[in-house]
């Protein structure tokens, strides 16, 4: 993958810098750290090629695998409810092509991204690479195992909606440790924005904000069949 600068030299600044005022700034995002977060990382280095053309729109892009480059506002809200901060150890679950671990390392110390779409997961890594972020690890493998041996983590952030956060969320969790997902029980991807957060070994939740964005393929609800 060339490699793709957050610069001028990209001619894509006054498209992000649209981003941020008519996307972000307008949609009750007032974390100054995330909106400078969302400012700095090319999102159009992280979209297929023949799609850059579109990646500031006000929308998930589909990637393979059931993965997408998240919506901005809904990635941007997100990032501000786990209220990370500069010492935080991150956790992204199904991570596509790295772009929210990109954001989320502008906030937290560290990033680990677990992504199970190999192809993706090596598109991700290229694309940090070149960008020149050094503290986003990528590891390739089934989600909420991958990165097991990285944790306990301090903020998590699921890549799309699920029916339900797995059971062992809980594990992966530092206590007092947040994560946030789209909980879509009707396996559509419209739910609502839910923060976990642990404490003494059990997870309190609370709906932050309504959302859609598309599934994560292993966290479906089994189809219900009827006679």
């Amino acid at each position: 993958m060339s490699s793709i600068s957050s610069t001028s030299e990209t001619g894509f600044d006054a498209r992000r810098a649209n981003m941020v005022e008519s996307q972000i700034r307008t949609n009750n995002v007032t974390d100054e750290a995330v909106i400078e977060a969302i400012e700095s990382v090319a999102r159009e280095a992280f979209v297929p090629e023949d799609l850059r053309g579109i990646a500031y729109v006000d929308d998930d892009i589909a990637l393979d695998g059931g993965r997408c480059v998240m919506e901005p506002r809904v990635l941007a809200r997100m990032i501000q409810a786990l209220q990370a901060d500069s010492n935080a150890h991150a956790l992204v679950v199904g991570a596509g092509s790295g772009y929210a671990a990109a954001v989320l390392s502008r906030v937290a110390q560290t990033v680990v991204a677990e992504e199970s779409v190999s192809s993706l997961a090596a598109m991700a890594g290229e694309t940090i690479e070149a960008m020149g972020i050094t503290n986003i690890v990528i590891e390739q493998g089934a989600l909420m195992e991958a990165a097991a041996e990285h944790g306990p983590f301090d903020v998590i952030l699921f890549g799309g909606s699920v029916a339900q956060v797995p059971s062992n969320l809980v594990d992966f969790l530092e206590d007092g440790g947040r994560a946030i997902a789209v909980v879509s029980e009707s396996n559509e991807g419209y739910g609502a924005a839910t923060l976990f957060t642990k404490f003494g070994g059990h997870l309190g939740e609370v709906s932050a904000f309504d959302a859609a964005i598309p599934n994560l393929p292993e966290f479906l609800a089994p189809k219900k069949f009827t006679f």
